[in-house]
């Protein structure tokens, strides 16, 4: 099934600004005091761009974040393997990395939403505005069997599981180089969802996050009382 998902082509695609059009708009923001290593790779794919494959998506954010987490590392893998080559790499704050060229986000999707069905993670489904989604105990399975998917591409990474979400926890996270998968729960603008974290800087004093936050194609800074409330993730490179 996954193989007949990645070898579509037939798809049609929905004619929006690519994901990663903001990225070095966010690279120019950044500032001393935190972490940016992300921001050059970062991936900014949205539910919107999906919700319409197939039979039709709801509740994906967690799909979705999975498709951001398998793009980001695989344009830090392309930009990795220039350098060893002696090739041309990125440059920080020029944000002009190579955009996953070969990883499609609409068959990325659909492969990370096929996983999630058959293992009875994510299910695509919406009861009593509470079942349905990604599950958020199993999230750390779901993106090693995504990752795993994805093939040679992708970097091997190590995902830990951490309990609850405060501002210090995430800023000690990004600045040690992981990048943040957020969990959050009963959020005053997101509700319940996923969403990754990519970088943390000092902005005339206060503290912002750069998030993907599923919604927004560009990215998206907000600051501690935002970042929300739940579980987070930690996904390094090994």
């Amino acid at each position: 099934m996954i193989k007949k998902v990645l070898q579509s082509t037939n798809r049609v695609r929905r004619r929006t600004k690519s994901p990663e059009a903001g990225c070095s708009g966010a690279q120019r923001q950044y500032s001393e005091g935190g972490s940016g290593k992300w921001i050059t790779f970062a991936s900014f794919c949205t539910t919107g761009q999906f919700n319409k494959l197939g039979r039709g998506y709801i509740r994906h954010c967690g799909p979705t974040a999975a498709v951001n987490v398998i793009r980001t590392l695989d344009n830090y893998v392309r930009n990795e393997n220039k350098n060893s080559q002696g090739s041309r790499t990125a440059v920080a704050g020029a944000g002009k990395t190579e955009k996953s060229a070969g990883m499609d986000p609409e068959k990325l999707f659909l492969m990370c939403a096929e996983i999630g069905r058959r293992t009875h993670i994510y299910w695509n489904t919406e009861i009593l505005g509470r079942f349905g989604g990604t599950s958020n105990a199993l999230t750390k399975v779901y993106l090693r069997d995504c990752l795993r998917a994805a093939g040679k591409a992708v970097v091997k990474t190590r995902i830990r599981f951490h309990v609850w979400i405060t501002p210090d926890a995430v800023e000690k996270a990004v600045c040690s180089g992981a990048i943040v998968y957020l969990q959050v729960y009963r959020h005053p603008r997101y509700q319940n969802h996923h969403m990754l974290c990519y970088g943390c800087r000092r902005n005339e004093g206060k503290r912002e996050f750069l998030l993907a936050d599923g919604w927004s194609p560009y990215p998206v800074w907000v600051g501690d009382r935002d970042l929300g409330r739940g579980h987070y993730l930690t996904i390094r490179c090994r």
